[in-house]
Formats: C-alpha cells, sequence, structure tokens
C-alpha cells in the first residue's frame, strides 16, 4: 500500500481562507453545521501520523497509535496524515470540526501492508469493548495499493458488518476519460467501501481522478486548504483529499443520529443518509463520482423516516416496537417508509 501521488504547495494570499475553506463551503457544511458539528464522534485516521500539538486538534485526538514504534508517538514527519486529519475534523478547515480523530500512524517502513491490517484489527478491538458514545463510526482510508489482499479486504468487511463506515480515496491515476476505467488502486474497488473521487474547485470533475463503476461520491480534492505539521496549513491536490470530506460527512451524519436516537446508525443506515446529500451529475460523469458531489445543505426530508400513526423514527426498530405495542392494545396501525 501507498499514498497515491499527490500535489503540494505552500500557502499564497489567494488561498488563506478569511472564513472557512472555500472546499468546505463548497460541500455545505456550514449548513449541517446549525444542527450538529460532529458532537465527538470518533474517526479513525489510517494514514502516517498527526501533528498532535497542531491547535486545529486541541481536546480532541483519542488514543492515537503507532505501529512503527508500538506506541502513541504518531509525530507526522510526511505531513499528508495530519492533512487529511484536518479536512475532516480541523477547528477552522474541517468538514466536521467537533469530531475526534483516533490518528493510527501505519506509513514509514517497508511493512505498511501488515501494519494496515493490524490498524483495522485494533478499531475492531476497541469496539468491542469501548462505551458506545467513544466508538470508531468512520475510518479514512486515503491510500491505495495495486492488488487484492483477502485479509484487508476480509477486516474491512467485519468493520462494516459491525456499523463503521470504511471511506477510501478512487486513487490518482486517471486519464481524465470516462470511458477507461483505472481499477487498480486497491481498496477503491472493494464493494463494502465508500469510494471518492476528486473534483476541482469549480465543482468539476478532476482530471486525475480515477474512473469505474465502482466509485460511490465525488468531494472536492483540488488545491485543498489544510493543517501540516509544525502548526501550519499547506494545500494539497489528489483523491487522498476528497475522501476526508465524506468522512467528515459521516462523522455529522452519525452525531445527529445519536442525538435524536440514542444509538448509532448502522452502516446501511448512515451511507443511505450520504447519499441522499449529493448534488447529482450527468451520466457522463457517474464514473468518476458515482451518485454525485457531496452536498450537506441541511434537510430533514433526506433523513429516512419510519412512521405510524402514533409517531415517527428514523431508526426501523423504534417504529416496530410501536407497532406491535398498538397491534396489542387492539390498535389497527400499518408503518411506512419516507
Amino acid at each position: 500500500m501507498k499514498i497515491p501521488k499527490y500535489t503540494i504547495r505552500d500557502i499564497d494570499s489567494q488561498y488563506t481562507p478569511t472564513s472557512v475553506p472555500w472546499n468546505v463551503d463548497l460541500v455545505k457544511a456550514p449548513s449541517f453545521w446549525t444542527k450538529n458539528k460532529g458532537g465527538g464522534t470518533v474517526v479513525a485516521v489510517i494514514d502516517t501520523g498527526l501533528d498532535v500539538n497542531h491547535s486545529e486538534f486541541t481536546g480532541r485526538i483519542f488514543k492515537p497509535y503507532s505501529f512503527l514504534s508500538r506506541n502513541d508517538n504518531v509525530v507526522d514527519t510526511e505531513g499528508h496524515g495530519t492533512h487529511v486529519a484536518g479536512i475532516i475534523a480541523g477547528k477552522t478547515c474541517g468538514v466536521a470540526p467537533e469530531a475526534r480523530i483516533m490518528p493510527l500512524k501505519v506509513f514509514g517502513d517497508n511493512n505498511v501492508g501488515l501494519h494496515i491490517q493490524d490498524a483495522l484489527i485494533r478499531i475492531l478491538d476497541h469496539n468491542r469493548v469501548a462505551a458506545d458514545k467513544d466508538k470508531v463510526r468512520a475510518v479514512n482510508c486515503s491510500f491505495s495499493g495495486g492488488f487484492y489482499d483477502y485479509m484487508t479486504a476480509y477486516l474491512i468487511r467485519r468493520l462494516v458488518n459491525d456499523g463503521v463506515s470504511v471511506v477510501v480515496s478512487a486513487g490518482n491515476a486517471g486519464d481524465g476519460n470516462a470511458e477507461t476505467e483505472e481499477i487498480f488502486s486497491y481498496p477503491a474497488y472493494i464493494w463494502e467501501c465508500v469510494t471518492v473521487g476528486a473534483t476541482n474547485r469549480d465543482g468539476k470533475v478532476a482530471g486525475y481522478s480515477n474512473s469505474f463503476d465502482g466509485i460511490d461520491i465525488g468531494a472536492p480534492g483540488t488545491d485543498v486548504y489544510s493543517a501540516w505539521p509544525g502548526g501550519g496549513y499547506k494545500i494539497l491536490s489528489g483523491t487522498s483529499m476528497s475522501a476526508p470530506h465524506v468522512t467528515g460527512a459521516l462523522a455529522l451524519i452519525n452525531a445527529v443520529w445519536y442525538d435524536r436516537e440514542g444509538k448509532w446508525p448502522t452502516e446501511d443506515e448512515a451511507f443511505e443518509v450520504l447519499m441522499k446529500h449529493v448534488r447529482k451529475v450527468s451520466d457522463l460523469d457517474r464514473r468518476f463520482v458515482g451518485e454525485g458531489i457531496l452536498n450537506l445543505s441541511w434537510d430533514n426530508r433526506r433523513w429516512p423516516l419510519w412512521r405510524v400513526q402514533l409517531g415517527a423514527f428514523y431508526y426501523k426498530e423504534g417504529m416496530e416496537t410501536l407497532t406491535k405495542t398498538a397491534k396489542q392494545t387492539g390498535l389497527d396501525t400499518y408503518p411506512v417508509k419516507y
């Protein structure tokens, strides 16, 4: 596994944000913040580590671990992991600025593949014993490899079955042609993953972004402003930058769901809501950005709603319980999903 090739630029006056970065505004995250900003939802970032002293993450770093040093020293000498985490949950540059980050450092030696597997196992083990509010709800994987690995695929499937969304970058080997498919970007083509393609600042598909029929959604990937080791900021381009926008979106979705229902959504439920928060695209673009481009404009009607005559629920079990109770008391009722 490796970090897909990306470009990096220093900050200049043209790109320094005065309020929220353009990419966070483009996906309409501020609209969602009127309801929730991530509310402590835990998101794991499997990457190059994290600048744990950066002001963007103060008080929101949760159980960091390095699989290189086998301790909590996740110092990020490359910058990629810090930039990705900033897009997810940076205080001033993130989609979900109140989410918590679990940084898992796997890059830095020749055992990256095994480290990634160990990181996935660590998340599974953590969720098995963690308090409900401390369970990891989404995992960001802004990396790729050329060939299928059955153990990594199995662990991803385990996580998804346990309710955890696994978000991956589509890859940066695209040629700008929707008719050609760049599928050698594992685990992007694993069905259980949420695979993310890249768009430019103008909202159009980025030419470097891989295209194939397994991509689920698109998000900004070009000239994305975020945190950098040493307390600074840089501008990077690549699908590595697109994936964390969606991971941040899932942190927001999970937080709102938990606040309303007192329980986490299943992975299917979270994915269903995510897929309703998109800007639709032409059929030509679907191989680049799947169902559309991330759009977090708040709209209650986009959320699944289970209703019986006596009440409404955002999860199926509540509707079924009330229906059963009503029928036991002699009321003739039936469920409807909106």
